[in-house]
């Protein structure tokens, strides 16, 4: 009995070991695609960098849990969970990873709005009414309500979509075609009516389980719960601030009388003619009055002098 209680808590350790390494796993690739949320490559291009750079910290741990003896099958095996890993993290991320999700719903609406700024073109619609009129084929209403979501006209591509998979021979034998369902749970998501998209979504998966479509419902549920694109950070904002700021440091009193008293006036050749005059007449008046300050001082010959000298320097 206590060996059995001991082989369920192993179980239930090694269980729970996998389980928070894969948490780990996920966290940090969630880092790293915050990181690079506003690059412009594809969320599944940066999905994938980040889950090969972050595998150097888990393939020890991911081949450590494989037992297997023979060095071909271990290498199997262990590439078999690298795959499952790449599939089931991609969208298990979206459940708790709020960048991944801001990425892709972000190209996503990026995508639609482009498509819905366009005018709309009256001759096409008029070409699919003519087609659905002339060849009333699911194809043929597939296509006008595949062009109606692409507009933004919700009503008229359920509608549509929904003749699509009525007149669908296949779907009558209780098989799901995917392409139209899955535009239908997005016409239900932009109207947001979540549970009957994420029902589509469950329906497309009950055979075999498609990994973009377990996104498309993560993405769904994230929003039932209340899950709202956050808008792009505009880089230009904050700058004018800086600069009103600066403007009001640099017209402040003092700054004022600095640039007042650098301030170089334009020429004018009146006043330099005049300016130069007036240096002209002041050093003439200079130079004359040193001139007789010099004569002033200069000492006068008396009669004498040349007995001074004498006197002076011994010419005796």
């Amino acid at each position: 009995m206590k060996q059995l209680i001991f082989l369920v808590m192993l179980l239930w350790g090694l269980n729970s070991y996998s389980q928070n390494y894969e948490s780990n796993y996920k966290a940090d690739i969630c880092d790293c695609i915050e990181a690079q949320e506003n690059t412009q490559q594809l969320p599944d291009k940066i999905y994938h960098a980040c889950f090969t750079k972050h595998m150097t910290t888990y393939a020890a741990i991911i081949d450590a849990q494989i037992k297997e003896e023979d060095k071909t099958k271990k290498f199997i095996a262990g590439q078999q969970v690298r795959r499952d890993l790449n599939q089931k993290f991609k969208y298990d991320l979206a459940y708790v990873c709020d960048a991944y999700l801001d990425i892709i719903e972000g190209k996503k609406q990026h995508a639609l709005q482009q498509m819905r700024s366009r005018k709309i073109d009256s001759a096409k619609i008029e070409k699919l009414n003519e087609n659905v009129a002339m060849v009333p084929h699911y194809s043929s209403y597939f296509n006008r309500g595949q062009y109606y979501y692409y507009i933004g006209d919700l009503n008229n591509a359920e509608r549509d979509i929904k003749k699509s998979i009525q007149e669908n021979p296949i779907n009558k034998d209780e098989i799901i075609t995917p392409q139209d369902h899955l535009l239908l749970a997005l016409i239900y998501e932009e109207q947001k009516r979540y549970s009957e998209a994420i029902t589509i979504y469950d329906a497309v998966n009950a055979k075999a389980l498609n990994p973009s479509v377990e996104l498309l419902k993560a993405i769904a549920y994230r929003k039932s719960k209340g899950y709202v694109l956050k808008p792009k950070v505009v880089l230009n904002e904050g700058v004018e601030p800086v600069v009103a700021a600066k403007e009001k440091i640099e017209t402040s009193p003092v700054k004022a009388a600095r640039r007042s008293s650098q301030r170089v006036s334009a020429p004018n050749p009146e006043q330099n003619n005049t300016t130069a005059k007036k240096r002209r007449t002041a050093t003439k008046t200079r130079t004359s009055t040193e001139a007789e300050t010099v004569n002033k001082q200069a000492p006068t010959k008396s009669k004498d002098s040349t007995k001074n000298l004498r006197g002076l320097f011994k010419l005796d």
